[in-house]
């Protein structure tokens, strides 16, 4: 059996941005199914509250976040590397940029574009529409509202497309060259969720694009292989978390030992992620918790993007 378990959905643009950099690796993994809304009865135990998917399970250690995901599974699997230029750490620090502004910018913008352009798509049924607009804290619009800002959402997403096309104007096959990177995994998703949601390929990308998108497609998922819900959870019960990382604990920082709430600093803020800070640096913190459910689990966040707090609220 792997030790990879992946909880996820199929339509989740990160998930997908994570099922890709585990077929670059070409790693095998448990796939546990969790709803796209709430409630998540065999989720939010592992995670500590936190609802957002992806999150990546390794015993009774859960990785949240697909940055925080990523930068584990190349701890663990580095070869073949998702940084393979001459020189990987300024590889590493630029795709990082490029990664913040594809999951936030761009990928708003994409489901923007999707969700006002294909308002009638199965996708937004009621209780997904609901859920979203309690996720970011906004009353939904409705689907006139949404349709009638389609051409503001496009005329925003048109030279972002036009950027990622440019980098495959001189025929390389990748973003970064001959071989595929993290860079396309990150630059990937936020197209891919456009047809996700549309039901449909959009003609909004181009025929550069789609090639692109179709090499990137043909590696796969690695070798996923389905698992229950309930068996992912006996797996953490019958497991030990992994000896904490090492802390540098920076001004205004909680204390290790303390209760803290961990929050998204951009959407999601009503389901944090509650526990005993176990370790923390300028990059990563990670907390433990327990239920019956789960056991003792500890449950790790990047820094960027995540606001952490004193106390349970």
């Amino acid at each position: 059996m792997t030790d990879l378990i992946l909880h996820h959905y199929d339509f989740s643009n990160y998930s997908e941005k994570v099922r890709v950099v585990l077929g670059l690796k070409g790693l095998a993994w448990h796939s546990v199914e969790t709803p796209a809304t709430l409630p998540k009865p065999d989720y939010l135990p592992l995670t500590a509250g936190y609802r957002r998917a992806p999150a990546l399970q390794v015993g009774a250690d859960v990785y949240c976040d697909t940055v925080r995901i990523i930068e584990e599974l190349e701890r663990r699997f580095p070869e073949p590397s998702l940084y393979p230029g001459a020189a990987p750490e300024a590889q590493r620090a630029f795709i990082a940029g490029l990664e913040r502004w594809a999951d936030v910018i761009l990928t708003r913008h994409s489901i923007n574009y999707a969700a006002c352009t294909y308002v009638d798509a199965p996708r937004f049924t009621t209780q997904f529409l609901d859920d979203r607009a309690e996720l970011l804290g906004k009353p939904e619009p409705g689907r006139e509202r949404r349709r009638a800002a389609a051409p503001k959402n496009l005329e925003q997403l048109r030279p972002m497309l036009a950027w990622i096309e440019d980098i495959f104007r001189d025929g390389r096959r990748y973003a970064c060259g001959d071989a595929m990177s993290l860079a396309d995994c990150v630059l990937y998703h936020p197209l891919w969720i456009m047809d996700q949601l549309a039901g449909e390929r959009v003609p909004v990308l181009s025929e550069r694009l789609r090639d692109w998108m179709d090499h990137i497609a043909e590696r796969g998922h690695g070798s996923p292989e389905p698992m229950k819900a309930p068996e992912a959870l006996a797996v953490a019960v019958a497991a030990e978390p992994l000896p904490a990382l090492p802390s540098e604990v920076l001004e205004n920082d909680p204390a290790l030992g303390e209760m803290v709430s961990i929050t998204p600093n951009d959407y999601g803020r009503l389901n944090p992620a509650v526990g005993t800070l176990l370790s923390i640096d300028a990059h990563r913190l990670a907390i433990q918790h327990r239920n019956d459910r789960v056991g003792l689990v500890t449950t790790h966040f990047p820094r960027v993007g995540y606001r952490v707090r004193r106390g349970s609220v």
